[in-house]
């Protein structure tokens, strides 16, 4: 069975993307340049202009074909549009090639095409760079993990949920102890692996509707739904647990232990997201407070 957590893109891939995409363009760009000096001087054309599968054979094809299954998860609409524009575009440039070796004259019906689905290329090209743009606007490069962005509409998304199936909307503010020391100590390298270190076991834990974000700096938030503060303060618990049982381990074997300190409140029905991290942050206060690796709870 597929990993439904994993994301479609990785990190380093979402931010590399629009650099893909401008290649992308630049690859047509170019492919049309041959075109156009094989119309207007009579070099023969290359191999892959003639192919009934040519818009797999061309740089762009090699690269877009082998993606294209994990771009239509992200973008459906626009990848189908981009690849029958592509095929389309080699199709037209076939027929009037063979037109031209058949001393036949071409039909402005290909040419018409050629254009049309260039330019459609072209089109669907800059939207999909668009997403990426923003999503990698939108995503933490170093964890992965989604940042402020939407963080009111998911708020207010929950309380609906916890409105309708009478659960608890639950605010959790975690921030890695002694963070300093370990850049300190060890060098911001490693203090990133923890960041990331950390993300992954945060994540691992989690139920598909909990949502873990990079809240800033080495603090992550938690938004999720539980069933009365029990539960909660379970969740919490577990992840405290987690991490104090995998520490990292760093490039010369040894292993660095970690911890978390976790502030937790939960949402009133009427709260706005600011009161409600305003209260967690609190508590987060007085976790380090009273000597970190802990759960501490706001009050009301």
């Amino acid at each position: 069975m597929p990993d439904t957590d994993k994301p479609l893109f990785s990190a380093e891939e979402i931010s590399e993307m629009p650099h893909r995409l401008d290649e992308a363009m630049q690859w047509h760009l170019a492919w049309s340049q041959r075109l156009l000096r094989c119309a207007l001087l009579g070099e023969p054309p290359a191999e892959d202009m003639l192919q009934t599968n040519a818009h797999e054979l061309c740089e762009f094809g090699r690269w877009f074909v082998p993606t294209s299954e994990r771009l239509s998860k992200l973008e459906p609409v626009c990848v189908h549009n981009l690849d029958s524009a592509h095929s389309n575009m080699h199709r037209a440039v076939r027929e009037l090639y063979l037109a031209a070796l058949e001393g036949r004259q071409a039909d402005s019906y290909w040419f018409e095409a050629f254009e049309l689905n260039q330019a459609a290329m072209v089109h669907e090209l800059a939207l999909l760079k668009e997403q990426f743009v923003r999503s990698g606007a939108q995503s933490d490069p170093l964890t992965g993990l989604p940042l402020r962005h939407g963080l009111h509409t998911l708020f207010a998304v929950r309380q609906t949920d916890a409105e309708r199936n009478g659960n608890g909307v639950f605010v959790a503010l975690i921030d890695a102890d002694n963070f300093k020391k370990i850049n300190d100590s060890h060098g911001h390298a490693v203090g990133d692996a923890a960041l990331v270190h950390l993300a992954r076991l945060l994540k691992s834990a989690l139920r598909g509707n909990d949502h873990l974000l990079r809240y800033g700096g080495e603090e992550f938030m938690l938004v999720f739904l539980g069933v009365d503060d029990e539960a909660a303060a379970n969740v919490a618990e577990r992840l405290l647990d987690l991490v104090r049982a995998n520490p990292m381990l760093l490039p010369d074997g040894q292993a660095l232990p970690l911890t978390i300190s976790v502030g937790m409140t939960r949402a009133l029905p009427h709260d706005s997201l600011e009161s409600a991290i305003r209260r967690a942050d609190v508590a987060l206060y007085q976790a380090k407070r009273f000597g970190r690796n802990r759960l501490e709870w706001a009050l009301d």
